[in-house]
């Protein structure tokens, strides 16, 4: 099974999207805050981290650099509300999928499949109106 970490400090839409991830044969576990997300990374490592950009003082890319610094291998997605050409570049230096956080949780199956699938590289995906 399958391991995804979600961390939002949308606590509606991170039940929402745990609940769609859930459903889809996922194991998904999530965390509201930076310091709790690194609490839930100290246990087991998941196989993929889908992180907001903005959380608190720290960002999603923290969050993945984190993760990594353990297992380098993790898949990692850090997702946004609008374009922002700096995070892209930045999560695509790092082999982390950009995505544009979808309009409903059940946006996130494609990007989460299509990240899965691919061996850890720069991969840069748009969502446009819950869809790849």
């Amino acid at each position: 099974m399958t391991h995804i970490l979600v961390v939002s400090n949308d606590v509606v839409g991170l039940t929402d999207t745990l609940s769609v991830l859930g459903h889809a044969g996922y194991h998904a576990r999530g965390a509201s805050t930076f310091a709790e997300a690194r609490h839930r990374l100290a246990g087991r490592s998941p196989d993929l981290v889908i992180a907001d950009q903005r959380l608190g003082e720290y960002n999603g890319l923290h969050v993945i650099l984190r993760a990594r610094a353990k297992h380098p291998d993790l898949s990692a997605i850090v997702t946004t509300g609008a374009t922002n050409h700096g995070l892209e570049a930045d999560a695509t230096s790092l082999g982390v999928a950009c995505v544009l956080r979808p309009k409903n949780a059940k946006g996130w199956l494609a990007p989460v499949a299509k990240v899965l699938a691919s061996p850890r590289t720069a991969i840069r995906l748009r969502m446009k109106d819950g869809g790849v």
